[in-house]
């Protein structure tokens, strides 16, 4: 009989009662010996605490760290967590069936060297089209990705739905106090300390990742300042070498107006999905967005000068 580690399953929400219902319940159906369940909540006073709470005499468990960035809030629900697996599952996310945990956890049966598992999000039917853009414009799904991943290949991977052994966590620091890219910060570290990282194919997760255009580029607006205080704070190198980084030439070719038009329409027809008549639109957006911040450095750098 095999002897399956505890799972602790560290979910971050605030104001996400739409969504953290289908979350919590994906979780407690899985088909799984031990786990916990331990909700970091940021402050909601929209409901979520109230709907989290009526699942309380389950094994889940709600901590509320109002204030807190989500560096922060990650790292409370490492320390407070009991399980040799930490299971990093979203507020917006559902877990597409009762094994998924048993399956994204069979890896680290098989080495002590598995530092992690991951797999990609998904999209239900009935998502509105920029949820549905969101799951398809992914570049690993486009581009694709190495079923193994350590320091030598890294590519970003973040923890909307990604298993990490709390140990290989607690021996390269933890979660950094970053408001964004806190995850890819941390698993570039477990890679650098040797560990391996795991793609496990056919265990996509739904992933109601963004519901408004605006909620859409406001992320990207802020993942992209986080990039670029990394760069700054790192002198311009990054700490592993991500598949994921490109110049700026690429960036700006990429984005302009034909290319992504080009792009939608090829990719309509491929996917059958009409979400992709976004394209056009992020990218636009998405220049904006870099302009802006680079004019703001260069404005901040002219301001210590002067």
């Amino acid at each position: 009989m095999i002897n399956f580690p505890q799972v602790s399953f560290i979910v971050l929400t605030l104001n996400n009662h739409k969504t953290i219902r289908s979350c919590i319940e994906s979780i407690i159906s899985q088909k799984y010996s031990s786990f916990e369940v331990l909700v970091i909540d940021g402050g909601s006073n929209d409901g979520t605490q109230e709907i989290v709470n009526e699942y309380k005499n389950l094994n889940v468990h709600l901590h509320e760290f109002a204030g807190c960035g989500i560096g922060k809030s990650r790292q409370i629900g490492i320390d407070i967590s009991t399980g040799e697996i930490c299971a990093f599952v979203d507020s917006d996310c559902e877990l597409p069936d009762c094994s998924w945990t048993v399956k994204m956890v069979e890896p680290f049966l098989k080495s002590t060297r598995v530092g992690g598992t991951w797999a990609l999000g998904a999209y239900k039917k009935e998502y509105p089209s920029i949820a549905r853009y969101s799951i398809l414009q992914h570049p690993y799904r486009r581009n694709g990705i190495p079923e193994l991943v350590d320091a030598n290949n890294y590519v970003e991977i973040g923890t909307g739905h990604t298993l990490l052994k709390r140990s290989a966590i607690l021996e390269v620091g933890g979660f950094p106090d970053f408001k964004s890219k806190e995850d890819v910060d941390l698993t570039c570290r477990i890679a650098k300390a040797g560990y391996t990282f795991v793609y496990v194919k056919n265990c996509e997760v739904y992933h109601l990742h963004a519901t408004t255009f605006r909620g859409f580029v406001k992320k990207y607006e802020r993942d992209i300042k986080a990039g670029l205080k990394e760069k700054r704070d790192s002198g311009g190198e990054n700490s592993c070498n991500s598949g994921g980084s490109s110049g700026a030439i690429p960036f700006f070719m990429s984005n302009m107006l034909i290319y992504p038009t080009v792009l939608a329409l090829y990719s309509i027809i491929k996917d059958r999905d009409l979400a992709w008549l976004w394209h056009p639109v992020v990218c636009s957006a998405k220049l904006i967005i870099v302009a802006r911040s680079f004019l703001k450095i260069k404005l901040m750098k002219s301001g210590k000068k002067a």
